[in-house]
């Protein structure tokens, strides 16, 4: 005999099921015809001490562009940062992994199932430099490798190499190589008429001059006797100073330059550059605790460059129409 309580658990239990493999797997809905133009920054932290305490979150952001919707460097609050925004990664074309840190792609197996559908369907790339695969930081199920008898699914992936153009549907990204220890990429996004450019974590002034003359970077920092910036990565400078947005991961002020882009070094980088406006994300803790000094940060690169510079937040929208 079947209890009436058994019988309703049953039942419910049914419907759920079928709901969620309409929702997750036998997707009828249609991703939108045009996303129009968009940044949106799920997250606006970096380094360890933000992928411990996700304030700000390490979440990655995610371009809405034309018929385009990518996930960029979606680290470990990614996929409750975009559930919280609203965003559907079955919607997803493609997710960009620019390097095998942390707070750029723990979250990016939960965004690739999402992508492929509960791992029921093959689509999507996934942009990722080879360093990343070869660690296994991404397992061979999320790469599409797994057994095929139940989950068929997975994503195209696409080795990143430098300068080698990918196309993802109408646009065209360029990843650029950069200087943070082992393999990196930013990129540039060409979208018809608007070019995005984003630094990744990346080294980029090498050396300094101060009141006792000339040195070069050192580890940790930060840097206080800086006067002016004598040496500086070229290749940078010439491929971002090109584009119309850019997108610029600055970790601190004037600390950490041996690895990343500071405040002082993003203001020299856009200094007589075609960019139209700058956005900050990947804040350190020193940008943040004790005394948040983002706003601070973007007047200064403002100032000193002449280029308008703005700190993101998390889960903050910038619509790009007008560009």
């Amino acid at each position: 005999m079947i209890s009436l309580l058994d019988r309703e658990l049953r039942n419910l239990t049914l419907d759920a099921m079928m709901q969620a493999r309409t929702r997750w797997k036998h997707r009828s809905e249609q991703p939108a015809a045009d996303w129009g133009k968009f940044i949106w920054f799920m997250g606006t932290g970096g380094n360890p001490e933000a992928t411990i305490g996700q304030c700000p979150a390490t979440a990655g952001f995610v371009l809405g562009l034309g018929k385009s919707l990518i996930y960029v460097d979606p680290g470990p609050g990614a996929p409750s940062k975009a559930a919280e925004a609203g965003v559907d990664p079955g919607y997803l074309d493609a997710i960009y992994i620019s390097h095998g840190h942390t707070d750029h792609y723990a979250g990016v197996e939960s965004l690739i199932e999402g992508m492929c559908w509960a791992m029921s369907r093959e689509r999507g790339l996934l942009l990722v430099p080879q360093k990343v695969l070869a660690e296994g930081l991404i397992s061979r199920f999320h790469q599409g490798l797994g057994d095929k008898d139940y989950y068929k699914g997975g994503p195209q992936v696409q080795i990143l190499r430098a300068y080698e153009k990918v196309n993802i549907n109408e646009l065209i990204l360029t990843p650029i190589p950069v200087h943070h220890g082992g393999e990196n990429y930013g990129f540039v996004l060409d979208a018809g008429g608007l070019r995005i450019g984003y630094t990744s974590d990346t080294n980029y002034i090498t050396s300094f001059v101060t009141p006792e003359g000339i040195k070069e970077y050192g580890r940790w920092g930060p840097v206080m006797d800086l006067l002016e910036v004598e040496d500086y990565r070229e290749d940078l400078k010439k491929v971002f100073a090109e584009v119309d947005v850019l997108i610029a991961n600055v970790t601190s002020h004037n600390a950490l330059m041996h690895r990343h882009l500071t405040a002082i070094g993003l203001a020299h980088l856009l200094k007589n550059s075609s960019v139209r406006m700058c956005i900050i994300t990947h804040f350190g803790y020193s940008c943040v605790h004790p005394v948040d000094l983002r706003d601070k940060i973007a007047q200064y690169v403002t100032t000193e460059s002449g280029v308008l510079t703005i700190a993101a937040r998390d889960l903050q929208k910038f619509e790009l129409d007008n560009f």
